[in-house]
């Protein structure tokens, strides 16, 4: 008799402690969002006769950014991965394209290669780019940090080198303006190159 009894005691707790968790596997989970850096820099029409061709890349960043999931930091050593928003794309992909597109924008080249390209398309300046931070920080500014070279691409010359290292501050907190001022910072960081090209 007293063993039915714990039986059914058991069972019972255990219905209770299951269903939350069966309520919960049923209940709609929330879709990942998805993001993309989008170029900035307003068109400018092409100098008339211009022939530079300009390569772009290669373009690195750091492996704790070179992840699906958007990263910010909440303090300088301690970077947060924001789940369930994600870049549409490889980051560094997404870089790349930007920064071609914003070149193309200033009306500086005839034509843009990317990286890698072959002695047929006749570059003639390499932009080499190296990120070292580019996300959001603690105090709420999003950084881009990077150090960029102007390459003679047949002599291998490197004619300039620079590094960037400004802030933007988003309208808000939130992962949608955030991106926007990264944006904006590629745009800007464009822009410093652009005048450097000859």
């Amino acid at each position: 008799m007293m063993r039915q009894t714990v039986r059914k005691m058991i069972s019972r707790w255990g219905v209770l402690l299951v269903a939350p968790l069966l309520a919960a596997c049923a209940s709609p989970s929330v879709p990942d969002q998805y993001y993309l850096l989008s170029p900035m820099v307003q068109p400018v029409s092409p100098a008339p006769g211009e022939t530079t061709v300009i390569g772009v890349g290669p373009v690195t960043i750091p492996s704790y950014l070179d992840r699906s999931t958007i990263v910010t930091r909440s303090a300088a050593n301690r970077p947060e991965v924001n789940s369930g928003y994600r870049w549409a794309e490889p980051l560094g992909e997404n870089i790349n394209r930007v920064l071609m597109d914003n070149l193309d924008r200033t009306g500086v080249a005839a034509r843009l290669e990317v990286f890698p390209w072959n002695s047929r398309d006749m570059v003639e300046w390499q932009v080499v780019v190296d990120i070292d931070r580019f996300e959001r920080q603690a105090d709420g500014n999003v950084n881009l940090t990077a150090r960029w070279k102007l390459v003679h691409f047949q002599s291998g010359e490197i004619v300039t080198a620079a590094k960037y290292d400004k802030v933007s501050t988003p309208v808000d907190q939130t992962l949608d303006n955030t991106v926007i001022a990264m944006s904006s910072l590629l745009a800007d960081l464009t822009a410093e190159i652009a005048a450097r090209i000859p």
